[in-house]
């Protein structure tokens, strides 16, 4: 830790600092220019319908351009010109004072857009007509360049501290010149957007080495400058890219002028020296004495290095790293680092998906977009000021917390400012894109000296991955105003102030050292010393085995839970049923105009007035402009005639569906996302009571919060029944998905603790045949109820019979004695003894006695979820956990919410689906007790997207293989489902089993919430929602196998049983079990 000092002796800030900042600074001005490029080469101008096919060469054709777009473009309500409509005829009357009454009918676009070149001389939007319905393609262009930068960042992360900054800071270079280069000169979309993606991994690359480098080569007391004055090209990056987007109005142009200064670079590369901290650390300390000498000279300070020699180098690096290779998995595999790691990523996710949300978006000012993102680098430029006198003054934690807290309070506050107030929106988006830029001003500094030397550019690849991910996410949050306009600004809102709550949790830095080495982070820790003897603990499983640990008591409990758990799976799939949308197509009674129409039966109705699919179906949502009654001739001579969305509502196939939300609101075509987020919002609702009850069932008792969730469920399941419109029914639901997220997690783990080591698995897997059962029966009682109000509440009638039965509940021992209710704990085991017929053991057992079976250090200690991620044990489980939940719950639900694929009708695909999780329940019955709980899951997890995989290769004609394939991913996900639940129970202590499991269930939620989002991504690649559950499925396998075996072991009761590293066996029967 002695390198700061020879730094202090070279000059730590001198003409040599200044030449590297000055050499870096060439080739990060290309960064804001590309970052921020989409606002410019992605624009979309005005336009409207080329409407010159509506030239019949009569009146049309002598009229001004004016008076052509009036009678050939509907106006939308703000008087503009509709950009995506036009009239499928010319309406003339609207040029005169004419009152006719005559229908006006307004089709898409047939013949393609006339764009307006005033500002823009070309984009991607006009090269590709990338308008309308393709509008999002033109946004997934941001979102492509981004997971690029997302790739790159941890590749160059790990190539530079593997092979040094110098070296693969030219790569960079060179990389991001090629990739440009060919991306302006794309002939095709796909080709642009493949070295769009090129370009920003390369780039990622100089955004994160360049950093380091400066930062590296100053001394203590100029880090914070050095922070500061290097983020001030990316506000001189911003006016960059103003001044050449308005003087280069083409997009190909702009590309390569912005790319540009990387020639200099290049150039300029020969000049700039490898980090002497990478160096000695690395153990080159001739090669680090040769730069640092350079240092001296141009710093005026020679002769110091009189004392500094290669030897005294090698003994500034107190730790000897013996060559040793550093990796991405170094910042997981020890405590404090791995804390880093999670808290870091956290809060550069954070920065990157707030600033970028607002950066990406210039259309808020109501100027030219070359005002707009002037304004925007303007305002970094005093915030930049502010934040290096801030820097010094209040430290980096306190610095990170607050930019982010008031970017999240200025979003909320946007929120209700009103749309027509344009002065005070603009003012407070001002203000907080600029306390955004601090915040990413201050991570850049912060992440830089919280890493030590040795995986610096590894810690910043990692934190940097994880901030283009959410910058990739950013423009597509934008699309939720779809479902809610509030709810993109919510959720950005929610994630900065999530990300500066985090932050707070993070070391300070400011006028500490950079770290060097690992072992600089992680302190030596006092052993944990205890005189608690082996005999003294882990004994309950010895007491429950006198009792019987699996007796009619236990059957008893079971059948107790299966009652309230009927409605899990009727709720969880409900959506199947009462969101599904049936047939329908438009209602055609406006066009009965009294004559040849009504003399027409129905079928001849329908032919002529609703157009047919490619598969030969009416369509759903299109109808024709007017009767066309030559379709009922077999004349092949007919053009296409134009087409109109519906006018006047659906007519829908009642059938097989009373009434469904789609009928009831007309959820359907363009709403039809909105029918899709009923689901959604019921699991946003799961995800968060399973924190919520996770803690209130480990700080309360679990049979107390079971009956809370009873309650709640039943109440706001009833109400969401009798709900009078979508919002209310939304609320209702997600009120229902909170409570019923209790009864989930809570059930499982009462009857786990109540069951011995032996019959633990078998106890989990029957637990879960009421999933398969009620799966199963749940088509049933949907065929009988086939209207969505009574269904919703039948599903929910069971429990009122839980609520009445769960006055013959017991408390969970183990939880009672782990908190200290030692009497309480003897009456359920006593009552337990009695049922079972070992009364005679419990005559000897006191209470007294039992309070020594589960010792705890802290009787009187109240446990929370931070207490997963306090000890490195508790935070790999965590971590590893929460891994695994999110792809099992990910990949079950992408399957199990789509029951369209088996060709037969919604009632029999719900019941294959249901019967097909009994073979797995068996299967997994036997096969977790011959090769146990780890390889389980795994290969379930792995067998699962292998099964989605194989799936996209299987031609759409083959149904019976696609069927066979896609029943098998069905019954593994199933499998999975099954494990991680009785895995999880085993794997946390009973002090925080239920946290633990709420957790766990919240990640899983998050999962379940995303899964329906990731079915739309097949408007941009149909295998693209398969190949993304497929590799979710894989990752969350891998995740699985670095997880614990628990067959045959006790479960641990305190966080000192998981944080010890000896395995905690079956017992023998040379313990003696309490007197």
């Amino acid at each position: 830790m002695k390198f700061d000092n020879i730094l202090s002796e070279v000059n730590g800030f001198g003409k040599f600092q200044i030449m590297l900042v000055l050499i870096q600074m060439l080739s990060r001005f290309s960064l804001p220019c590309h970052f921020l490029l989409n606002n410019f080469i992605a624009a979309v101008p005005s336009h409207h319908c080329n409407i010159s096919a509506l030239d019949d060469g009569g009146v049309f054709g002598n009229l001004t351009l004016e008076q052509k777009l009036a009678v050939g473009i509907p106006a939308e309500q703000d008087g503009t010109l509709s950009s995506c409509l036009m009239y499928s005829e010319p309406q003339n009357r609207y040029l005169s004072a004419s009152n006719s009454s005559q229908d006006t009918f307004i089709v898409q676009c047939q013949n393609g857009w006339v764009y307006d070149n005033s500002t823009f001389k070309s984009t991607l939007a006009t090269e590709w007509d990338l308008v309308c319905s393709r509008k999002a393609m033109n946004k997934a262009t941001a979102t492509i360049f981004f997971i690029g930068v997302m790739c790159g960042a941890p590749l160059f992360g790990f190539l530079s501290d593997r092979f040094g900054r110098r070296p693969l800071l030219l790569v960079s270079y060179l990389s991001s010149l090629m990739f440009a280069v060919f991306s302006a000169f794309s002939t095709s979309y796909i080709m642009f957007t493949i070295m769009r993606f090129f370009t920003g991994m390369s780039l990622a690359g100089i955004s994160i080495i360049s950093i380091v480098l400066n930062v590296e080569w100053f001394g203590i007391e100029y880090r914070t400058f050095s922070g500061v004055i290097i983020s001030l090209d990316w506000t001189i990056g911003n006016w960059i890219l103003v001044g050449f987007a308005y003087r280069v109005r083409e997009w190909r142009m702009l590309i390569l002028a912005v790319t540009s200064p990387l020639i200099l670079a290049v150039i300029a590369w020969r000049w700039l020296p490898e980090s002497a901290r990478w160096l000695v650390a690395n153990n080159k300390v001739d090669v680090a004495h040769h730069y640092i000498m350079r240092c001296a000279e141009m710093n005026n300070r020679s002769k110091c290095m009189d004392t500094i020699t290669p030897a005294t180098l090698l003994e500034s690096a107190e730790t000897k790293t013996e060559g040793r290779k550093y990796t991405f998995l170094d910042l997981f595999r020890t405590p404090n680092i791995r804390k880093l790691a999670v808290y870091s990523g956290i809060v550069w996710y954070g920065v990157a998906f707030t600033y970028y949300g607002i950066s990406l978006n210039i259309a808020g000012f109501g100027v030219n977009p070359y005002l707009t993102q002037f304004i925007f680098a303007s305002i970094e430029m005093p915030m930049k000021i502010g934040v290096y006198f801030f820097l010094e003054k209040v430290g980096r934690r306190l610095g990170q917390t607050g930019t982010l807290l008031l970017t999240g309070l200025c979003l909320f506050i946007n929120m209700f400012v009103a749309k027509d107030k344009g002065v005070i929106r603009t003012a407070v988006a001002v203000i907080g894109k600029a306390l955004s830029e601090a915040s990413f001003t201050i991570i850049f500094l912060f992440t830089t000296e919280l890493y030590p030397t040795v995986i610096r550019q590894n810690g910043l690849g990692y934190t940097s991955f994880l901030a283009r991910l959410g910058v990739s996410i950013s423009p597509l949050i934008m699309l939720l105003e779809d479902v809610w306009h509030l709810l993109p600004a919510l959720i950005y809102c929610a994630v900065a102030v999530g990300s500066g709550l985090v932050a707070f949790l993070l070391p300070e830095t400011l006028n500490v050292r950079l770290p060097e080495f690992i072992e600089d982070i992680e302190k030596p820790s006092e052993p944990h010393s205890s005189n608690q003897s082996e005999e003294a603990k882990m004994k309950f499983e010895n007491v429950l085995a006198e009792v019987d640990g699996f007796g009619r008591y236990q059957l008893r409990i079971i059948f107790l839970m299966v009652i309230p758990r009927v409605t899990l799976p009727f709720h969880f799939l409900l959506n199947n049923f009462i969101a599904v949308i049936p047939s329908h197509h438009c209602n055609i009674s406006s066009l009965d105009d009294g004559g040849i129409f009504s003399n027409l039966s129905l079928p001849e109705r329908l032919a002529v007035s609703i157009p047919i699919q490619e598969d030969g179906t009416l369509s759903s949502c299109r109808m024709f402009a007017e009767p066309q009654y030559q379709l009922l001739l077999n004349s092949s001579n007919i053009t296409d005639p134009p087409t109109v969305l519906c006018q006047n509502g659906w007519v829908y196939d009642n059938t097989n569906f009373k009434s469904t939300l789609a009928t009831e609101w007309d959820l359907v075509c363009e709403k039809r996302r909105v029918n899709r987020a009923t689901a959604t919002i019921f699991f946003m609702g799961v995800m968060l009571g399973a924190a919520v009850f996770g803690y209130l069932s480990d700080r309360f008792g679990r049979k107390n919060t079971l009956l809370v969730s009873y309650v709640t469920t039943t109440l706001f399941g009833f109400a969401s029944a009798f709900s009078y419109n979508f919002a209310m029914f939304s609320v209702m639901r997600f009120f229902t998905g909170f409570g019923i997220s209790g009864i989930s997690i809570i059930t499982i783990v009462l009857c786990i603790e109540w069951v011995d080591i032996k019959h633990r698995t078998a106890v989990g897997v029957l637990m879960s045949l009421d999933w398969s059962i009620c799966t199963a029966l749940l088509p049933v009682v949907a065929y009988f109820v086939n209207d969505w109000r009574y269904l919703t509440a039948t599903t929910t009638t069971p429990l009122f019979l839980a609520i009445i039965f769960w006055w013959w509940l017991p408390e969970s021992a183990r939880w009672l004695i782990s908190n200290g209710k030692v009497n309480s704990a003897h009456y359920y085991l006593s009552k337990c003894a009695k049922v079972n017929r070992r009364e005679q053991f419990m005559a000897d057992l006191k209470p007294e006695i039992l309070s020594k079976v589960i010792l705890v250090e802290n009787g009187n200690r109240k446990y929370s979820c931070l207490d997963l991620v306090r000890t490195p044990r508790m935070r790999r489980l965590a971590l590893l956990i929460g891994t695994v939940w999110f792809g099992v719950a990910c990949t079950y639900y992408g399957i199990s919410l789509n029951v369209t694929g088996f060709g037969v009708n919604i009632y029999l695909t719900q019941f294959i689906y249901g019967a097909i999780e009994i073979p797995a329940k068996v299967f997994i019955l036997f096969s977790l007790s011959r090769i146990g709980r780890r390889l389980n899951q795994a290969g379930t997890l792995i067998l699962t997207g292998l099964c989605i995989f194989c799936r996209m290769l299987i031609p759409q004609d083959n149904a019976v293989f696609q069927t066979t394939v896609g029943a098998m991913g069905k019954m593994f996900a199933e499998a999975a489902f099954t494990t991680v639940f009785l895995y999880t129970t085993e794997l946390y202590p009973t002090v925080m089993r239920q946290n633990g499991l709420g957790y766990s269930s919240f990640v899983a939620r998050i999962g379940v919430s995303v899964s329906p989002l990731i079915m739309l991504l097949e408007e941009v690649w149909i295998h693209l929602p398969s190949t993304v559950f497929s590799l979710v499925a894989f990752a969350a396998g891998l995740s699985a196998y670095f997880l614990p075996e628990t067959r045959n072991v006790r479960l641990p009761e305190t966080i000192e049983d998981v944080e010890q590293t000896r395995r905690r066996s079956i017992s023998t029967s040379d313990e003696k079990s309490p007197p």
